[in-house]
């Protein structure tokens, strides 16, 4: 079976929106599943999830949720994301993303930030009101059943809050309820609404992951994920026959468009509600998905997981990896240990994403490389001291420019003219390579790079030469201040279970093939990294940590 949206988003290339999706697929597959959800044995078919976006789009209209108006949703990948994500879009309602770790001034800060007037919030990821209880303290007044007071000083834009649950909740509106409010609101008025939508409106806000910092919230428009969504299709060469397990939360920008990618290919999707190895391959084979996607610390977890117990992963052909630099071995692992063949990387970050593994690239391509471009966007790598255009096999920060691009970051001009230049480039602050082929290579962070005694030393290939030890998991190394050389190189490394080894095993390993300047001067072993709700390394809390360390062994 072919995807009847990529042929149209292709014939009509710059006038669909992402509310098409839900529309062309009901059309087209409207008894075939699009959503399962194994452990819950709930199947939403693509009809359903139509029906029940234009319910999310008929309630917000009763409401009085204007077009344009900011809506956000904070909950884990529950059955009824993705419905209020299409309904959004339909009713022209940007929607902001909410990062399923955030905590009280995390989730202000969004809200006040992003101008949120309508609130989607579920019971919590990590436990039982979670999420409750931090809207709560954040607006006491729901108490006495309603947003005022403190919330209109703090939250001056919130005027609901909308529980995804049976429970009624003072001052919130449940989800029964809000349905029943939907049925006010006529099929003709969704239709009409949803008319007023063009490729160039806001579609969602998504926050970048905080990985270097403050979280900033990127505007994507419906054009560019229609776009990202038939290059992911067309790269990965995906059909209507295919099932994807996605163990990524929803809200993160890897998440969202693997999942709206299989959707518009017509193909099925099985999320993982919260993250957990076991889950992740029960999914995979209840399901029989083809095709899988993660993060570089969950297929660790995976392949850790299948040293205990066996699953059956016959019916997995192929999946990406991404969020993180990504070891061969990793990669080689995976092919060979989840029988996922045509298994590869893709490259990008919130703002754009830029390269991808082809199922018909060579392995040591797909496990060396992060792929080449993607359709429908340009890349460059550029001198960051000149900004002139590298030459082939230089090391430079790679720029993207295209539609598929971020137009900014919502009411931060300053922060989107650092990273925006005037002609459109985008700077990643990624350092990259590109051979001769086309085939890029991740080099480093620009903001991570170290320079030791004037010397450029970049962490992923300390990291990459560190996980070849026999007892090495993971490694992960930074840059922290020294007084003599300007910079000194620290790793933090994860060992494999029931190894043991010693900072001075692994600096004598690295004495007798890398380059003195680039072994570390201190190796601390940990169990695990700081890391962002979707997974990736937080190497700006590391380098904190290492300052400490290394002050307290003085």
């Amino acid at each position: 079976m072919s995807s009847v949206f990529h042929a149209k988003a292709r014939e009509m290339q710059g006038q669909m929106t992402v509310g098409s999706l839900a529309t062309a697929q009901a059309q087209a597959f409207a008894d075939k599943p699009a959503l399962l959800f194994p452990r819950r044995q709930l199947t939403y078919t693509f009809g359903e999830l139509e029906h029940n976006a234009r319910e999310v789009a008929a309630g917000l209209i009763a409401l009085g949720v204007a077009r344009g108006e900011h809506a956000a949703l904070w909950a884990p990948n529950r059955p009824e994301y993705l419905s209020v994500v299409f309904g959004c879009a339909k009713a022209g309602v940007p929607l902001v993303l909410v990062n399923t770790n955030y905590q009280k001034f995390d989730l202000e800060q969004a809200l006040r930030q992003s101008d949120v007037t309508t609130l989607f919030i579920a019971d919590g990821a990590a436990r039982p009101g979670e999420y409750l209880d931090i809207i709560r303290e954040i607006c006491p007044e729901l108490a006495a059943g309603g947003l005022s007071g403190s919330a209109a000083a703090r939250l001056p834009a919130l005027r609901q809050i909308i529980f995804l649950g049976d429970e009624r909740q003072p001052g919130m509106l449940a989800w029964p309820e809000f349905l029943t409010l939907a049925a006010e609101t006529t099929q003709d008025a969704v239709d009409a609404r949803e008319k007023t939508v063009g490729p160039a409106d806001i579609f969602l806000i998504q926050h970048t992951s905080g990985t270097t910092g403050i979280p900033k919230g990127a505007m994507m428009t419906h054009a560019s994920y229609v776009l990202n969504m038939c290059a992911v299709i067309e790269c990965q060469d995906l059909t209507a026959d295919d099932c994807i397990c996605v163990p990524l939360p929803f809200f993160h920008i890897y998440g969202t468009i693997m999942v709206l990618a299989f959707l518009a290919a017509g193909a099925a999707v099985a999320p993982v509600e919260r993250f957990q190895a076991r889950a992740m391959l029960e999914a995979i084979e209840s399901c029989r998905a083809t095709q899988v996607c993660g993060t570089p610390t969950m297929y660790v977890a995976a392949l850790k997981e299948l040293e205990t117990r066996q699953f059956d992963l016959s019916s997995l052909q192929g999946g990406t990896i991404s969020g993180a630099y990504c070891s061969p071995e990793l990669v080689k692992a995976v092919v060979e240990k989840m029988g996922a063949h045509s298994f590869g990387v893709i490259y990008g970050m919130t703002e754009a994403l830029c390269t991808m593994s082809w199922p018909t690239d060579p392995l040591h391509r797909r496990s060396g490389t992060v792929g080449r471009i993607m359709p429908d966007r340009e890349l460059k790598i550029v001198d960051p001291k000149t900004g002139e255009t590298a030459p082939t096999d230089e090391v430079g920060e790679l720029c993207v420019r295209g539609t598929p691009v971020i137009g900014g970051y919502y009411r931060m001009p300053e922060a989107t003219a650092q990273v925006i230049d005037q002609e459109g480039w985008l700077h990643s602050g990624d350092l990259f390579r590109v051979d001769a082929e086309g085939y890029y290579s991740i080099v480093g962070r620009l903001k991570d790079l170290i320079i030791r005694g004037g010397e450029n030393i970049y962490p992923t290939e300390i990291e990459g030469f560190l996980q070849t030890h026999p007892k090495v998991a993971d490694a992960q190394v930074v840059g922290i201040p020294c007084d003599y050389f300007g910079e000194e190189v620290v790793a933090f490394v994860r060992l494999k279970s029931g190894c043991a080894a010693t900072s001075l095993e692994l600096k004598r390993h690295c004495r007798q093939q890398i380059a003195l300047d680039k072994v570390p001067a201190k190796v601390f072993f940990v169990e695990q990294y700081p890391l962002t709700a979707s997974g990736k390394v937080q190497k700006f809390k590391l380098r904190e940590m290492a300052v400490r360390l290394m002050a307290d062994a003085e």
